[in-house]
């Protein structure tokens, strides 16, 4: 009996410090640091050197995918403006929940040189059906998972997204639902007056 009783504390134990573990890392995530820019934003959970940053920028802007139509549509064509891709999946739960505000933000900022592209690790055939069901405002890519695996960029999760400013610099990155409010904030900050 009191072997099963040591087990069953040391579970319990566990259990508390992974929830603990949890709740302050989300915590984290969501702390404003001093510039008003999410720390979730400008980074993944690991904080990238610069090197890593461009590399990461430089592996995107290289990459040609197939549209929803299957014409290969190469990322470069998006260079000079404030790039927002997103890779998602339309099985990803918060994937799909963003997607209606980064299609408000595209048609809002379109006019001052922001682009969204959507980069979809999934069937051609599962988007199709997706954007049947709910418009999106922005052009939609498809790439295998080996796609998002290259030197240079590792996408470890869903979603992903990425802004990238008119210099090909990596201006924030998020692994996680990103927030309408927090996204737009950066794109007041980068977005061109016309």
């Amino acid at each position: 009996m009191k072997p099963a009783l040591g087990l069953a504390v040391t579970a319990g134990v566990a259990t508390l410090a992974t929830i603990g573990w949890l709740g302050y890392r989300l915590i984290e995530q969501n702390r404003l640091p001093g510039n008003g820019i999410p720390s979730g934003l400008i980074s993944s959970p690991q904080q990238l050197s610069p090197a890593q940053e461009q590399a990461q920028a430089d592996a995107i802007m290289g990459l040609t995918l197939p549209d929803l139509d299957g014409r290969p549509q190469a990322i470069a064509q998006w260079r000079d403006k404030v790039l927002v891709v997103n890779y998602w999946a339309s099985w990803c739960a918060p994937c799909v929940e963003e997607i209606p505000a980064f299609s408000r933000l595209q048609r809002q900022y379109a006019a001052q040189g922001v682009q969204f592209v959507g980069i979809g690790i999934d069937h051609p055939e599962n988007m199709q059906a997706f954007v049947k069901a709910t418009p999106v405002a922005y052009p939609l890519l498809v790439a295998d998972p080996a796609a998002s695996q290259m030197p240079g960029l590792q996408i470890k999760g869903l979603p992903y997204t990425l802004v990238i400013g008119p210099d090909g610099r990596v201006q924030g990155s998020r692994l996680g639902r990103l927030d309408e409010s927090r996204l737009n904030s950066i794109l007041q900050r980068l977005a061109s007056p016309r």
